[in-house]
């Protein structure tokens, strides 16, 4: 398959895998990935032989969220410039979302902020119990907009208002309380046998049955949140420049407490 800077991929009979090869960032989310992902999906989509993406994050987490370094440089960019990056980020999860493809996340290591946006976009996801998790975007004075769409999808919205207002960090069994993933298990060796076994039933089933599955649970499931998803660039892209987030990415980056 092509060659990318920040992922890599590989394709075995139907299945592809999806490795977010930012290891030194905890796989943190960039401009230069989010293009990369969407590109990807956008390529295979065509692709009838893949049946099957499972996304994984290589080094020690799956997703640390957005790369503050890049968010940062928000705050020098033009009001179009910002609304252009904070689409793309949504489009990305929606391309994911809407994917005819069965998604399935392969969880270990850290998942904050935007790292839980991929898992709650996938179709299935399984993590390792001792996983961490945090929904901590209003910790920097930013809030989880274009993920929040999804996690009420499988969230319950007062444990979601929880998760995001204090910013807790959570662990992979208690991830699997909250519906955000469909399995937590005590070892990566577990895991790997449980996926693999998921495989094996997807690829025994009718490849056609499963996308029109998908496609009907997405269009029943969605029509609680469509709505309103259209305007989240907007209030992304506007939250990411205000003084409270900029204060806060300051205070992150110099390591000390914010002043609000």
């Amino acid at each position: 398959m092509e060659n990318y800077q920040t992922i890599k991929t590989a394709l075995k009979e139907h299945v592809a895998t999806l490795w977010l090869t930012r290891p030194e960032v905890h796989n943190a989310l960039n401009d230069i990935m989010i293009r990369e992902i969407t590109a990807f999906f956008t390529k295979i989509e065509g692709e009838n032989a893949i049946r099957i993406v499972v996304i994984r994050g290589s080094g020690k987490s799956f997703c640390s969220g957005a790369d503050l370094l890049w968010m940062k440089k928000s705050f020098t960019l033009s009001e179009s410039e910002n609304q252009r990056e904070s689409q793309e980020l949504s489009d990305m999860f929606r391309m994911i979302f809407n994917s005819s493809k069965t998604v399935i996340a392969s969880i270990h290591g850290n998942v904050f902020g935007g790292g839980n946006g991929l898992v709650a976009v996938c179709d299935l996801a399984y993590c390792e119990a001792n996983s961490k998790f945090a929904l901590s975007e209003t910790r920097i004075g930013m809030a989880a907009a274009s993920i929040t769409p999804y996690l009420l999808l499988k969230v319950h919205p007062s444990d979601l208002k929880e998760l995001i207002f204090t910013a807790r960090s959570f662990t992979g069994e208690e991830a699997f309380r909250y519906k955000l993933v469909n399995q937590s298990f005590a070892t990566a060796n577990e895991m790997e046998l449980h996926l693999n076994e998921v495989i094996s039933q997807l690829l025994s089933n009718g490849r056609n049955a499963i996308m029109e599955s998908k496609k009907l649970i997405n269009q029943l499931t969605e029509k609680l949140v469509a709505g309103n998803r259209e305007q989240i660039p907007d209030l992304l892209a506007r939250i990411r420049v205000s003084p409270e987030a900029q204060e806060g990415f300051s205070a992150f980056l110099e390591k000390r407490k914010p002043k609000w």
